[in-house]
């Protein structure tokens, strides 16, 4: 991995998810109340033109949208894919830091509706939106509650 790709301030998101853990490490970043979440793109990340392959970039949007779903509502624990909509703008270059911060458009108790832009060497590469699904915390189990509870750090 290139970690001179990784921006300063950037801290490896753990991920529990085994498939997320195959395209990873990804990065994070909190900003007071945006979370911003990206990875530097390698020649494993790309399609046979050399190029980020489609089904990262929509794999990133995803897991920005969801990460920053999770930071909005103070629960660092899974928020599920109820929709997931992408428009691909350009080609993401390998070698290239990939980045995209979600922006939640409404939030109920149930649910929350973002979107967000994945930017890469500058340029919009990916827009998305999709709706995520509010993990109840009753369901959470016990002994993890303390910890997945409350948004990410600063530091």
């Amino acid at each position: 991995m290139n970690q001179t790709l990784i921006p300063e301030g950037f801290r490896k998101l753990d991920a529990t998810d085994d498939f997320v853990s195959l395209i990873g490490p990804l990065w994070f970043k909190a900003e007071g109340d945006k979370l911003r979440v990206g990875l530097p793109l390698e020649p494993r990340h790309g399609n046979p033109m050399g190029w980020a392959h489609g089904g990262l970039l929509v794999t990133v949007a995803d897991m920005v949208m969801g990460a920053g779903s999770g930071h909005a509502t103070g629960i660092r624990w899974p928020h599920p894919t109820v929709s997931l909509s992408t428009e691909f703008v350009r080609g993401a270059r390998l070698g290239q830091w990939l980045e995209g911060t979600a922006r939640i458009v409404r939030r109920t108790v149930n649910f929350c509706f973002c979107n967000c832009d994945l930017v890469c060497g500058g340029e919009i590469v990916l827009i998305a939106s999709g709706v995520f699904k509010v993990p109840d915390v009753e369901k959470i189990p016990e002994e993890m509650r303390a910890k997945v509870l409350g948004k990410w750090g600063a530091g």
